[in-house]
């Protein structure tokens, strides 16, 4: 059972996933108990690798804070989600919804039946003018997302966008500040930007963040993207401006430059949403700057803001209101608040209201949430089931007498059907002995098709033309047994050398293996269209026995070849005999 007193959240942010545990103290505050982060390597910006690592990020996180089980709102990034800000003409209350689903048909790039969408009013009304919140993302996206959630054993509550999370978080711990004020969210994939003006919100996201520094990085030295990223977050901060010293590591000196030139980047995209929010949204420019992601933690990176827009600029602090449970290392969660604000705006979804609440509703969860409004009528069905069961009983009661006089009839027929028995029982070991004579007759006619079925198994594998097969081999213990299919002599076979000590020692199920050679052509994904070919195949266990072999396939180094050697083994699940 959910442990109603705790809040599970869960931040899906384009490099790590981030989750905590929240509860209410006595006096209606919310309390901080746990938050753990997981890590998912590689370039964010690489779509299809994506999900995977998301799946490892979330059993990992699942792991850390046992959130199997218990039900969990999360957050996802606002580069993934369709935001538009937009105004209507005054309109009477019980058409809102028929007039934003018009503006949401004019406005979303989408059929509206392909997307999973919201809504939010925002601020008050000016002249009888509203201002709408429009939030939509593609249904099949947000499903896959939500898969990979749901598939460590969380029970998803709700989906919020990551940007309203940290608007209403700021509100929840700042609400002392009245000035309009800039939220610059500095994420992995994307910066989100925030403008915070009374009761207003408006958000943008910027498709520049830390995997822009990291990709520029491994460019300029020749790095693979993990280890600029490394290089950023142990040797990076933001170049300052004007005439300064250089640093007298020259590595050190140009990652601080290129980083120095994404922001600069970045500052000019701020600057252009400035310019639109004050032209476009009528609103004020901003008098104070926050700033909160994992990129708040650079070095000099606030200094170079207040640099750039002669405004006062600070780390958002998304604990300041919120308590801190005993058992909690406060410094550690100091030193990390920058990078869970929007965990603590989605436990204010949760704990109470919000001043925006918008939510995308996974086809998954809207399911479970119409099964639980039919619940009461189905509990109104079984209790009608047992009123119904009471009178049966009352007629069976009834019917036993009948029952009882028939009894002595049906124990005369019994009799006779016993006869009956005896003699069926006889024609089914008749049938048990044909059955088995025409079971081995089912075998022949099996293996007469088991070596076409292998073949048309290996031909049906291939995903495109980048790979084929040269040479097929049927081994016995290793030892080639026949000559190969291709027709190509076969060498003559290598006796295995014992694993050294320590080693892993493969196992098969049967002495037979087939092995398996050809050559695949150069291309992007180097040896990866190998690999795939190999795990498809070692899938098929109706066909393969289980191997802890890989497939060897040819580095691919020389640039002159079209085309590069692979082989690998699989062994043989059948026991049928191969030998004449």
């Amino acid at each position: 059972m959910a442990d109603n007193s705790n809040y599970a959240v869960i931040n899906l942010g384009s490099q790590r996933v981030c989750g905590a545990i929240f509860t209410k103290n006595r006096a209606g505050e919310l309390t901080l108990k746990q938050f753990e982060f997981a890590e998912m390597h590689g370039d964010p910006s690489t779509e299809a690798t994506r999900l995977p690592q998301l799946r490892i990020a979330m059993l990992d996180l699942a792991d850390k804070l046992k959130l199997k089980g218990k039900s969990a709102w999360y957050s996802i990034a606002g580069h993934v989600v369709f935001t538009r800000f937009v105004k209507l003409p005054p309109f009477a209350d019980d058409k809102a919804d028929q007039i934003v689903e018009f503006e949401a048909r004019q406005n979303v790039p989408f059929p509206i039946n392909e997307v999973i969408w919201d809504y939010e009013f925002i601020g008050g009304t000016n002249g009888g003018e509203r201002e709408v919140a429009l939030v939509a993302i593609k249904a099949d996206a947000l499903n896959d997302i939500n898969d990979q959630v749901e598939s460590v054993g969380v029970t998803v509550a709700g989906v919020d966008l990551a940007p309203l999370a940290v608007f209403n978080a700021f509100r929840y711990n700042y609400p002392d500040v009245e000035e309009s004020s800039l939220i610059i969210d500095l994420g992995a994939r994307s910066t989100n930007l925030v403008f915070i003006e009374a009761d207003r919100v408006f958000t943008r996201n910027i498709l520049i963040g830390g995997a822009s520094v990291s990709g520029a990085i491994a460019k300029e030295f020749g790095t693979s993207f993990v280890e600029a990223e490394e290089s950023k977050r142990t040797k990076g901060f933001v170049a300052p401006g004007g005439a300064y010293e250089p640093h007298e590591d020259e590595e050190v000196d140009a990652i601080s430059k290129i980083m120095r030139n994404t922001m600069t980047r970045l500052h000019g995209e701020v600057v252009r949403t400035i310019n639109y929010y004050r032209a476009q949204q009528g609103g004020s420019a901003p008098q104070r700057i926050f700033l909160c992601g994992g990129g708040a933690h650079t070095a000099l990176v606030s200094e170079f803001f207040e640099e750039k827009f002669n405004l006062p600029v600070e780390v958002f602090n998304p604990l300041r209101a919120v308590h801190l449970d005993r058992r909690l290392d406060a410094n550690v969660a100091a030193n990390n608040a920058a990078s869970i604000a929007e965990l603590v705006g989605l436990a204010l979804r949760q704990a109470g209201s919000c001043p925006v609440e918008v939510e995308l509703v996974p086809d998954s969860v809207e399911k479970n949430r119409d099964a639980s409004r039919r619940a009461p009528f189905l509990m109104m069905a079984m209790l009608a089931l047992f009123a119904m069961l009471g009178v049966a009983v009352l007629y069976f009661k009834k019917a036993e007498n009948v029952v009882q006089k028939q009894l002595v009839q049906l124990t005369q027929k019994k009799a006779q059907l016993e006869k009956d028995t005896a003699a069926i029982r006889q024609h089914d070991r008749t049938l048990d002995q044909l059955k088995g004579q025409s079971s081995q007759l089912e075998q022949v006619v099996q293996d007469r098709g088991y070596w076409n079925r292998i073949l048309t198994t290996l031909n049906n594998k291939f995903e495109n033309d980048l790979i084929w097969l040269t040479q097929i081999e049927v081994l016995k213990d290793g030892a080639p047994l026949t000559k190969p299919m291709t027709g190509v002599p076969v060498a003559a076979p290598v006796k295995p050398t014992a694993p050294a000590r320590g080693a892993a020692v493969a196992t098969v199920a049967s002495p037979y293996s087939l092995r398996v050679q050809g050559l695949y052509r150069k291309n992007d994904n180097a040896q990866a269209v190998v690999y795939k070919y190999f795990d498809d195949l070692k899938a098929l266990t109706d066909i393969f026995g289980a191997t802890d072999q890989k497939a060897d396939a040819n580095s691919g180094l020389e640039d002159d070849r079209y085309a590069y050697q692979f082989k690998f083994s699989l062994p043989l699940a059948t026991g049928m005999k191969f030998e004449k």
